[in-house]
């Protein structure tokens, strides 16, 4: 039991009144003169004893009954919320779900408006001076301070269904950071209580947080949504056949037959297809079609299924480029087989070419890919350049000559981790292995076969990889050396091929095999932009954008019609990284502009956690309770119709002020009954 007001305890000193009035009132004797009091020694002995046990019990009703009154004052409660402090919580802390899922039908109505009611029941039900603070999915910058009962219940009014979606962790995050160390709350937890909200509940409340969970029922089950999409290629080009997969999940207890998917590119209907898909089960569908231009694309794709309808749709963009930029340098002007691979297409490559030693490194920012063919070393100021160059985005190939100068080509291999070049070299091994399933080679061969009569590599050097290495070999010979190694350095990529292009390898260069590797390389350079952000805690998209950018410079993303917020940005060479603005809170297509010059498409979707529609049962939740919150939490029951009450008794304690009341009257009624009935 603990108590409101312990200082009224105080007030026990009371108690010395009736004890003063009992030592002098009781104590008053008055003479009667009998002419013999022989007769009167029987009565006398009885009456004496009977006068002490009335006085006794008069005392003891009336200390009894100013205890009870001073106890009643002191606003006895027992508390229930399981919490060892015999402190009353001081703030009230609300988390209010205010995410998709929330839109939902349940036993009471739509459950999100239950979620508000409830959240006024908990202001209602406290004393007049409590404090509050209001905490939703949006983590607005209103809600993060102490409020009073008017204000808090304005604020609970102005909250809306949101596209953001926050765990248990990020709530109890928030409310340990809010609350002050020497103050004790009280933290509502009411949501729908979806499995995807406890993931990874590793957090815990700070000591003097005592946590109450108010699940809320919603009776829809079953959903079938768009999770995600992608491109079986990264690279668009006008002409090209484009395979678009798109993942499709049925989360619920029916199977779908003949259910269309739309795919919809720059609002014009490009392809249809439709589904089968079993209850519960995930399915990848191709959709297939035909770039007939080039520029930016808004694509969306679309489902039909009710009730739940925001992740029906899917917005995604690209942009198909009509020609790659390439710098080829060269350590002769000899060669006549590389250069040829891009002056044979120039309708999707432009192609310039600098002898080494005369390249201006300025300039690498306009290029997608650098080829260094017929190298014997690469100066440090050249190595540092490319490095940078990598870093931001961009793409090298390195094709070694006959003799290596192995120390200044291995610096800079060591610092991309791509590996090494050993001194050793080798003659006349024929392909063993490729690689299909990679971009570089996916589409070059009919038949996916190692067993193919491939060509031999006349000469080359050997290649050793780092085992902890983010690079792979594509293409490997006999001898287990690798003749094409691939993979990324930050944001760019490099690629190494071990043997030289010249005539010691005539039947490589005169095979199908050389020129379709090097046009893909080629083509597989462009860094590819985001397909779209989802909106989070911090939604972010990558833009390819080869262009200089100042720390002035002012990003807008707009939908050229009611919205326009200025949007942060990090660039770091052809890759720009835009954060999406939180005022933006709608999923579509909008555009990204540089002051008034438009950038890129940017796509944004709603998270799709919310489109999972598992709760957490009873079982689990208290489960939770018992291993994350050591006791110190509680669960109300919504569906409840005395919700109210045990609201108010979480918040106050089950106030027992009532029954001192009533046992100080019972005995002042001793009092009178031992005053009356004791003669």
């Amino acid at each position: 039991m603990s108590f409101v007001n312990p200082m009224f305890f105080w007030a026990l000193f009371a108690i010395a009144v009736p004890i003063i009035i009992h030592l002098i009132n009781f104590r008053r004797h008055k003479t009667l003169y009998f002419s013999n009091t022989s007769f009167l020694q029987d009565i006398k002995k009885e009456t004496q004893t009977r006068t002490k046990l009335k006085q006794i019990l008069i005392l003891l009703a009336r200390i009894f009954s100013i205890a009870m009154l001073v106890v009643a004052f002191a606003g006895p409660f027992l508390p229930k919320n399981n919490s060892d402090s015999q402190k009353k919580s001081e703030i009230h802390i609300i988390y209010i779900d205010n995410s998709f899922s929330m839109e939902a039908e349940g036993k009471k109505g739509v459950v999100f408006e239950q979620a508000r009611q409830i959240a006024k029941q908990i202001v209602f039900n406290s004393d007049a001076g409590k404090e509050f603070v209001l905490i939703t999915n949006d983590m607005s910058p209103q809600h993060q301070f102490v409020l009073g009962r008017d204000k808090i219940i304005q604020e609970i009014d102005k909250v809306e269904i949101s596209p953001s979606s926050k765990s248990l962790n990020d709530i109890i995050l928030k409310a340990n950071t809010i609350l002050p160390e020497d103050k004790k709350a009280s933290l509502y937890i009411i949501s729908d209580m979806q499995q995807s909200f406890f993931t990874n509940s590793t957090i815990k409340p700070n000591d003097n947080i005592s946590t109450v969970f108010i699940p809320l029922e919603s009776s829809i089950t079953n959903n079938m949504f768009i999770d995600s999409c992608w491109f079986a290629s990264p690279v668009h080009r006008i002409g090209q056949d484009e395979e678009l997969i798109v993942k499709i999940v049925n989360f619920s207890e029916e199977d779908f037959a003949d259910i269309p998917v739309q795919l919809y590119i720059n609002d014009s209907l490009k392809a249809l297809s439709s589904l089968n898909i079993e209850a519960g089960q995930t399915q990848e569908l191709s959709m297939k079609y035909v770039n007939t231009s080039s520029g930016d694309f808004n694509a969306r794709l679309e489902i039909s299924d009710y009730p739940v309808t925001y992740d029906n749709l899917l917005y995604f963009n690209y942009r198909a480029d009509s020609q790659t930029k390439v710098l080829l340098i060269q350590a002769s002007a000899q060669d006549r087989y590389l250069r040829s691979v891009f002056l044979s297409d120039p309708q999707n490559f432009i192609l310039d070419e600098k002898n080494l030693g005369y390249e201006q490194s300025s300039q690498f920012g306009n290029y997608d890919i650098i080829f260094l063919n017929g190298i014997t070393d690469i100066s440090s100021g050249l190595a540092t350049e490319l490095q940078s160059f990598v870093s931001g985005g961009g793409a090298v190939a390195i094709i070694p000559s006959k003799e290596l100068d192995i120390v200044s080509l291995n610096d800079f291999l060591n610092k991309v981790n791509a590996g090494q070049f050993d001194n050793a070299k080798f003659v006349s091994q024929k392909i063993k292995y490729i690689d299909y399933n990679h971009a570089v080679l996916k589409e070059v061969f009919a038949e996916n076969s190692n067993n193919t009569d491939f060509p031999a590599v006349g000469y080359g050097h050997k290649f050793r990889m780092f085992n902890s290495s983010a690079f792979a070999a594509l293409i490997s010979l006999e001898n287990n050396s690798p003749l094409l190694i691939s993979g990324n350095y930050q944001k760019g990529k490099v690629f190494v091929f071990t043997a030289p292009i010249d005539e010691t390898n005539s039947e490589l260069l005169k095979s199908p095999v050389f020129a379709p590797v090097f046009y893909n390389i080629a083509l597989s350079s462009q860094i590819a932009s985001s397909l779209y952000a989802i909106f989070g805690d911090v939604a972010s998209v990558d833009v390819s954008y080869p262009y200089e950018i100042a720390a002035s410079d002012i990003f807008r993303i707009s939908d050229d019609k009611s919205i326009d917020a200025i949007a942060q940005f990090n660039a770091a060479g052809k890759n720009l990284k835009v954060f999406i603005p939180q005022s933006i809170q709608t999923a579509g297509n909008y555009k990204l502009y540089r002051a008034d010059n438009f950038v890129s498409t940017v796509s944004v979707n709603y998270n799709r956690n919310e489109s999972l529609l598992e709760y957490m049962d009873a079982n689990s939740l208290e489960k939770l309770i018992e291993n994350n919150f050591d006791g110190n939490a509680s669960v109300i029951d919504a569906t409840n119709e005395d919700i109210s009450v045990e609201l108010q008794e979480f918040s106050e304690g089950k106030p027992l002020w009532q029954w001192f009341i009533l046992f100080a009257l019972f005995f002042v009624i001793c009092e009178v009954v031992f005053v009356r009935l004791l003669k």
